[in-house]
Formats: structure tokens, C-alpha cells, sequence
């Protein structure tokens, strides 16, 4: 009998050879670690997530992903399906002292030399630049704003009311190309300026309502002429702040208004001195006579840009540079502005910069709204300029000396405002005559009155006023 040879099935050699491979796979699993999206406990070890190993709602990092990858919902992720942003998740700390680094990725060890370096704990901060024109606008402006257009800076002009008036076109193209306005005054003129705070306080809004007109925004900023050094007090620096302005002088002066005709080689060997400061404000100017100071522009940006700077423009979210007071003996002489005063005038002014809700009014079929602190509520009433509601409805307002009375022209009627005998007297359009008494009263230089005796006197009827969380809004037919 012969006896047959036996061997291995093939189906018993497949069998051993999956054995092999998963012998081979556990090994692997052992010497690697678990994959990454794999679930794991609620914290990770330290040595990979550097102590920060939960998410914002507790989770591990590894589990969200984990969960996002197999369909799973997973609270702070976005699932197909759902609109519910990704939270934000910071990358973690680098590995202590003489730790090889963990992959977030593989979870094996990463090699020093192909880490990604820490952040140099004491990095330099970083420089800014703040370019200021002055004394503008004026034929000299057009070349800086090429510049600055072309240089792709933006810079921050110190305008003259006066300017501003007769070069609204100016005004509107500087506000236009994104760069910042801020005030300095209506002419200039230092003896009348410095000779007490309420005449310095009536440039001011003066040239602020030119400019709002314009751009429709009120500047915050202001530069007094010549500096505050020598020009303030205590008494303007005090009241500036509390009626919600910021006073801004300069860190570096560029020296073109030294004298007439300051060549540019000079401006620019002035304006570059210092590029060691993580902070400068340097002052030029772009009034007449000041084509020289654009001629130097150019080569400013260059070097600044060379030195490592950012260009910024002036604004309310950092501390203006201010120098100390120093008024000079004339100051003494000055007379204080008295408490009534302070009262009518600075008080409420700080209330144009707050923050609050805008107030809309409908009068017919036109609307028109004013904005935090260019409206007051007193004792349940929206009290008004007459000037700023009349002629954004599309009147007319001119203003009477020898009787201290507004004459306004809206919606067919003439009204006049007696600020004396606080009094809203209207003559209609076929000649009907009324009179309504009214809180009319002149405050900084505008007359302010009860919006609701306003509409009754111009002939609208009010329908009725609501508050939401977005606005203010009273309605009229």
C-alpha cells in the first residue's frame, strides 16, 4: 500500500499567512502608538498636548475630529448639514526642555532637525509710523495723495476750517482714499486762539461741522495750532478730554515750517533721524507754500518702509502723544470758562462720541436720522438741533442776530425759533398763522428744541415713536 505524501492545504497556508500579517500590524500598533483618530480619553498626555488638551467644550481634539470623519455631529465642528462654526483652536505650546516632540499627525516621534523652531520669546515689537499733514487742504494736497496712493500709505490731515470750506472736493477725496481727518481749527490764528477756551472751543466746532457736512463724520481728533506746548493749560486740556476730544501733538517734527521754503533734502534728513522708536508721529504739512514737503514724501515712506515700519493712521483706540502743560505767561491772564458754560457746552459734547443708537425720523415721505449725541432725551423728550433736522428734510435755516431766533422754511412753512421767548411761530402756506410754546434754547452756538413741537410746527402730525434694539424712530405723516 502505498502511503500518499501530505502537504499544507491552501486554504490553511491563507490562514497563516493573515496570521502573520496581523502579528506584524499588532507590533507596529505597539511600537507607533494609536492612530490619530482614534477615540481617546477626555485629556491627552502632557508631553503632546503641552496641558492644554481639551477643547472649549471639553472634548478632546482627537475625539471631534474623530467623530467629524465617521458622520458623526460633534459640538463645535462643522458637519455636513449644519451651519455652526468651528470654534478657534490654538496650536499648543512647544514640548519642554529637552523633550522630543510628539506628531499631532502620526503620533511618533518628530526629529529636532526637522521641528519647526519655537518664537523667539523677545521678538521686537513692531515699529509704526504715523504721517500728519497739517494746515490743509490746499493746492499742495493733490501731490500727497498721489503719494500716498501710489506708496499704498494711508496718513492722517490736521485741516483748517476756513480750507476745508472753500476745498470741500479736497476733504471728500482724502476721506475717500481712507485716510483720517482731524481738526485744527477754523483759521489758525494763535493771539485769538489762545487768548481764552471758549474762543478755542468755537473754531473747533465750527470746523467740526464743516467737516461733518462734508464727510459726515465728526473729527475726534485735534491738533492744536502750533502744538499744545506753550498754547494749553490745564484749563484746555482738561475740558478737551471731557467734552470727548483727543488732543494730538507729535514725536518727530520734520522741520519744513521752520522757515519759508525749507528745501526737501532738509524735511527728509529731519524726518528720518530717529528709526530706532517702536513709535513715531511725524509732523509735516500740506498747506501752501509746503510743495517741498511733498517733494520729500517719497523718500520718507522709502526709509521707513527700509526701517521696518507699518503706516497707520491716527485714531481714538491708543493714547495720543501730548506734551506737558506749559503755558506761557499770558495764560494767567486767561479767564476760566464758568461752570453754567462747562455745563451747556462740554458736558453734553462728549455724547457725539459715545457709543448708542441712532435716532431715524419720518416726516411724511422723507426720512432722515441723527446720530449718537447729535440728539439728547430730556424728561421723555427727544430735544434736536433745528439746523441738522430742518435741512436733512430738505429746509432751510438761517439765523436772525438782532432777535436771537432761527428762521427755518420746511415743508412749506416758515418757522421761526425764539430762543428768547422759547416760542415756535409758523406762518402756513395760505397764510394760516400758530404759535406753539416751546423749550427752545441756544446751546454752543445751535439752537436745540423738542422734536415733537418741531414736526407739530411744520405741519406733520406724529403718528407715533418705537425703540428697538437697532434705533430709535419717530414717526409723522
Amino acid at each position: 500500500m502505498v502511503r500518499k505524501k501530505r502537504g499544507i492545504s491552501r486554504r490553511t497556508a491563507v490562514r497563516l499567512v493573515l496570521a502573520a500579517v496581523v502579528l506584524m500590524a499588532a507590533l507596529i500598533y505597539r511600537e507607533a502608538g494609536p492612530p490619530p483618530l482614534e477615540k481617546s480619553s477626555g485629556k491627552l498626555d502632557a508631553a503632546d498636548s503641552g496641558g492644554a488638551a481639551e477643547g472649549r467644550d471639553g472634548a478632546s481634539p482627537h475625539s471631534a475630529i474623530s467623530g467629524a470623519l465617521s458622520g458623526q455631529a460633534h459640538p463645535g465642528l462643522v458637519v455636513r448639514g449644519s451651519s455652526q462654526p468651528m470654534p478657534f483652536v490654538g496650536l499648543p505650546p512647544a514640548s519642554p526642555e529637552g523633550r522630543a516632540p510628539v506628531s499631532r499627525i502620526s503620533g511618533a516621534g518628530v526629529s529636532k532637525a526637522k521641528a519647526m523652531p519655537a518664537p523667539a520669546k523677545n521678538r521686537a515689537a513692531q515699529k509704526t509710523v504715523y504721517l500728519t499733514f497739517d494746515d490743509g487742504p490746499s493746492a499742495v494736497t493733490p501731490k500727497v495723495l498721489e503719494i500716498l496712493r501710489r506708496e499704498q500709505v494711508k496718513a492722517t490731515f490736521f485741516v483748517i476750517g476756513d480750507q476745508a470750506e472753500t476745498r470741500p472736493e479736497l476733504i471728500n477725496a482724502i476721506w475717500e482714499q481712507g485716510n483720517a481727518i482731524g481738526n485744527h481749527t477754523y483759521d489758525h490764528n494763535y493771539k485769538d486762539l489762545y487768548s481764552g477756551f471758549t474762543y478755542f472751543w468755537s473754531q473747533i466746532k465750527k470746523t467740526e461741522e464743516i467737516v461733518r457736512q462734508i464727510t459726515g463724520v465728526r473729527p475726534q481728533l485735534v491738533r492744536a495750532p502750533g502744538g499744545t506746548y506753550g498754547h494749553f493749560d490745564d484749563t484746555y486740556f482738561h475740558l478737551m478730554k471731557q467734552a470727548g476730544y483727543l488732543a494730538a501733538d507729535w514725536t518727530v517734527d520734520s522741520g519744513d515750517s521752520v522757515r519759508r521754503g525749507v528745501p526737501a533734502a532738509e524735511i527728509l534728513k529731519n524726518s528720518v533721524q530717529d528709526t530706532q522708536s517702536s513709535r513715531v508721529v511725524l509732523l509735516l504739512h500740506d498747506g501752501a507754500g509746503h510743495q517741498e514737503s511733498a517733494k520729500a514724501l517719497p523718500e520718507i515712506i522709502k526709509k521707513y518702509k527700509a526701517a521696518g515700519y507699518v503706516f497707520k493712521t491716527l485714531d481714538s483706540s491708543s493714547e495720543p502723544v501730548q506734551f506737558k502743560p506749559h503755558p506761557d505767561k499770558r495764560a494767567a491772564e486767561r479767564t476760566k470758562p464758568n461752570e453754567a458754560w462747562i455745563a451747556a457746552n462740554i458736558t453734553p459734547n462728549a455724547a457725539l462720541f459715545a457709543p448708542g443708537k441712532p435716532l431715524a425720523v419720518e416726516a411724511g415721505t422723507l426720512q432722515t436720522s441723527l446720530q449718537p449725541g447729535e440728539y439728547r432725551i430730556e424728561n421723555g423728550q427727544y430735544i434736536v438741533p433745528l439746523r441738522a433736522v430742518v435741512e436733512r428734510l430738505g429746509g432751510q435755516v438761517s439765523w436772525d442776530t438782532g432777535t436771537h431766533s432761527g428762521l427755518a422754511v420746511l415743508n412749506g412753512r416758515t418757522i421761526t425759533a425764539d430762543t428768547d421767548v422759547g416760542e415756535l411761530a409758523f406762518t402756513a402756506g395760505d397764510g394760516n398763522r400758530g404759535a406753539i410754546a416751546s423749550e427752545v434754547t441756544l446751546r454752543g452756538g445751535a439752537i436745540w428744541l423738542p422734536l415733537r413741537d418741531l414736526l407739530k410746527s411744520a405741519g406733520h402730525r406724529l403718528i407715533g415713536a418705537t425703540s428697538v434694539p437697532e434705533e430709535r424712530r419717530v414717526k409723522a405723516s
